[in-house]
């Protein structure tokens, strides 16, 4: 996956998803903890996208409720996603459904690109999502949720942003 030690160390930073619960999000939460069970650690919606953030333990419970979730709100793309400690496992959290071959560090001047190398195109339409939606949604989820540990002060502050390529083996 990285090829240096900061590849390695920026990768693995410790990273944290804001916690912004209003009465929508509450009933949210009650909502889905209805569902499952399980009391999600975060909830983010944009758009038509509602991101639960669960514990990694309770993930597999709380996807056994994921179809009906699904079902009883229709007009919204419902998403469980495990709310993971580590920058490389949140973001194969976020593409769960595609394989990812590999993950690339891209340092730029206006900040870090994570590109997520897929090998087939019906993986990286999935991982786009229509017209672009998917991966514009997570790239504001990055900007605007997700708080990181940069190893090195060079880094600090510098935007990340996601983008999904297509590779060979």
């Amino acid at each position: 996956m990285s090829n240096t030690n900061f590849d390695d160390l920026f990768f693995y930073q410790v990273v944290r998803v804001k916690k912004h619960f209003f009465n929508t999000e509450l009933k949210l939460s009650n909502f889905f903890f209805e569902i499952t069970s399980i009391f999600p650690g975060s909830i983010i919606r944009i758009k038509n996208f509602v991101f639960f953030f669960v514990k990694p333990e309770d993930y597999y419970v709380a996807k056994l409720g994921l179809k009906k979730l699904r079902y009883l709100l229709k007009e919204k793309k419902i998403l469980i996603i495990r709310e993971d400690t580590t920058l490389i496992k949140l973001v194969f959290s976020f593409f769960e459904d595609v394989y990812i071959h590999d993950v690339l560090l891209i340092e730029k001047t206006t900040g870090v690109i994570l590109d997520v190398m897929l090998l087939f195109k019906k993986d990286r339409a999935v991982a786009v999502g229509i017209e672009g939606a998917y991966i514009k949604t997570i790239n504001y989820i990055f900007r605007n949720y997700i708080s990181f540990n940069y190893p090195y002060n060079k880094m600090d502050g510098s935007p990340v942003e996601l983008r999904c390529s297509l590779t060979t083996v």
